[in-house]
């Protein structure tokens, strides 16, 4: 293996340890001993990747950023072609990892929240998580041609990002069931709107 990619692969095994360590403890109630810890790397190899706790951060929030990516919007997609689908399947596939993890919501709102006036980069960075769930409900709205997609779109996010968090006080995850219900009530009227134009 060449030296970048194992520089690569470091990098990434320090990242997974990280994330879960973050996701679980949060980010300032974790140390870096502790994200360490069992994990058989030192600090020195730590810090020669990640010079300090808010590089290795923003790492992490750039890991969480393609889990999403990857285990819920691209799954939803190769799930169905009906956008409308999508958006309800999404609130499934979302909930369904919330049961699977209960304690683990949006690691992006976690660090806009734990960051805010203390650190504005990681603050904006976890903000920006929550823009992307913006911009899938917002683009999925678009491809199902409904009306007033942006207006749609974030509405829909405001329920799902809602449900995420009333789940986690709740400690289960009946709030998906009012929050997709609403979804479905709005794409409806969304739809009746087109059609009568």
């Amino acid at each position: 293996m060449k030296r970048d990619e194992q520089a690569t692969a470091k990098k990434r095994e320090i990242v997974q340890h990280a994330f879960d360590n973050f996701y679980d403890g949060g980010f300032h109630a974790t140390g870096v001993d502790t994200v360490m810890a069992d994990s058989g790397i030192s600090k020195r190899t730590l810090y020669k990747y990640f010079p300090s706790k808010e590089d290795l951060i923003d790492a992490v929030l750039d890991h969480y950023g393609e889990q999403i990516e990857k285990t819920l919007f691209e799954t939803v997609l190769r799930s169905c072609s009906d956008p409308r689908e999508q958006i309800l399947k999404c609130f499934d596939l979302r909930r369904q990892i919330l049961q699977d993890s209960p304690l683990r919501g949006c690691l992006g709102l976690k660090a806009a929240q734990e960051f805010a006036g203390r650190h504005e980069a990681l603050a904006t960075h976890g903000k920006h998580i929550a823009f992307v769930v913006d911009d899938w409900f917002v683009d999925a709205c678009q491809r199902g041609r409904f009306a007033q997609p942006e207006v749609l779109g974030k509405q829909i996010a405001t329920l799902f990002q809602g449900a995420v968090l009333l789940s986690q006080v709740y400690g289960d995850t009946s709030p998906f069931d009012p929050a997709r219900q609403a979804a479905g009530t709005l794409m409806n009227e969304a739809a009746t709107l087109v059609a009568e134009a």
